[in-house]
C-alpha cells in the first residue's frame, strides 16, 4: 500500500515535502499496522474556522482525503502518528 501524506498550513505557511510510505518496504508488522489505519479512515472534514490552521492531504492508493485542524479525527491522527514515526 502507498501512503502520502501532504502537511501545509500553520503561522508561517509551512509545506514541507510530502511523506511516503510503501507499507511493502516495512517490516510487516509495522506494515500491518499502518494499513489497517490506513483502511480505517474517515470522510474527508471541512475546513476549520480560524487562521493559519494545519491541512493534511492523504492519499492512500489514488484514493484522497483532506482533514483541517481543530477537526482531525482521532483515527486520522493515530495513522499520521505511526506515519512520522516509520524511519
Amino acid at each position: 500500500m502507498r501512503i502520502e501524506i501532504r502537511r501545509q498550513g500553520g503561522y508561517a505557511g509551512v509545506r514541507p515535502p510530502p511523506l511516503v510510505i510503501d507499507t511493502g518496504e516495512l517490516a510487516p508488522d509495522a506494515a500491518h499496522e499502518l494499513e489497517r489505519a490506513a483502511t480505517a479512515l474517515p470522510a474527508s472534514t471541512p475546513p476549520g474556522r480560524g487562521a493559519d490552521l494545519m491541512r493534511y492531504d492523504i492519499l492512500i492508493d489514488g484514493r484522497a482525503f483532506t482533514y483541517h485542524e481543530p477537526d482531525v479525527p482521532p483515527e486520522v491522527r493515530r495513522l499520521l502518528r505511526l506515519a512520522r514515526d516509520q524511519p
